[in-house]
């Protein structure tokens, strides 16, 4: 059973397009947030001369994960984010006992965009 999704996705911003980047991102945020209970966290950050961006974000499972890659947000807002920058690199991490289920649905959904998969082996949060 999956207990949780993890992602982190690193992503290079075009040149001339950091405002209508942040702007998309505004909205992906807002829209995600609104709609989307199952996602605990879903943080954009970027570095001092705004260039590059990582996002990180956190479902409570895998149902979530799969509205998301499925909601309007995904559907509208990110092909629009993804033809003003270029992913350098996208990780998903999971905490779960049957990978299967990962590799059946998520990580066919994510192959497009590079994703590497790792699974859980040792340590805790709190």
């Amino acid at each position: 059973m999956v207990q949780g999704v993890d992602t982190t996705l690193h992503v290079t911003i075009k040149e001339g397009k950091i405002e209508e980047f942040k702007r998309l991102v505004e909205d992906m945020s807002k829209a995600v947030e609104i709609n989307e209970p199952g996602a605990k966290r879903y943080q954009f950050y970027l570095n001092d001369d705004e260039t590059q961006c990582v996002l990180n974000e956190s479902y409570i499972n895998l149902e979530a994960i799969r509205a998301h890659v499925t909601g309007v947000a995904f559907l509208t807002i990110f092909p629009k984010i993804f033809n003003i920058c270029k992913i350098d690199r996208f990780e998903v991490f999971v905490d779960m006992k049957e990978r299967k289920l990962l590799k059946e649905f998520l990580m066919k959904a994510l192959e497009h965009m590079g994703a590497l998969n790792y699974h859980f082996l040792a340590g805790f949060s709190r």
